[in-house]
């Protein structure tokens, strides 16, 4: 079992992904079997949207990735330094952007 978590596995991005898609906002949903996460690009001065890219995750890939932002967000701030000044002590989420309906017309 040892063996297993040291093996590299290949990992190749084909040539239309390598620059990736910007996104400004993300958007969680879910149901009892998937996480749907969409990555959205809110257009500037407008009040209108386009959602770049949607992955569709198994909860138990939704809490590995959680732990892994988690972590190279603290190596991030360890790194560049974080301003705890800026946290709410307010465990509400509140981001400061109206509520997000999305069209899928």
């Amino acid at each position: 079992m040892a063996d297993q978590k040291n093996e590299r596995i290949p990992i190749q991005c084909p040539p239309e992904l390598i620059n990736g898609v910007y996104a400004n906002l993300g958007v969680a949903n879910f149901n009892h079997e998937e996480f749907v996460l969409d990555f959205v690009f809110l257009h500037p001065n407008t009040k209108s949207g386009q959602i770049r890219s949607r992955v569709v995750l198994h909860p138990d890939h939704v809490r590995r990735l959680v732990k892994m932002l988690q972590k190279n967000l603290d190596d991030y701030d360890d790194q560049f330094g974080y301003d705890d000044a800026e946290d709410d002590d307010d465990d509400d989420f509140d981001d400061g952007f109206p509520p997000i309906t999305l069209n899928f017309n």
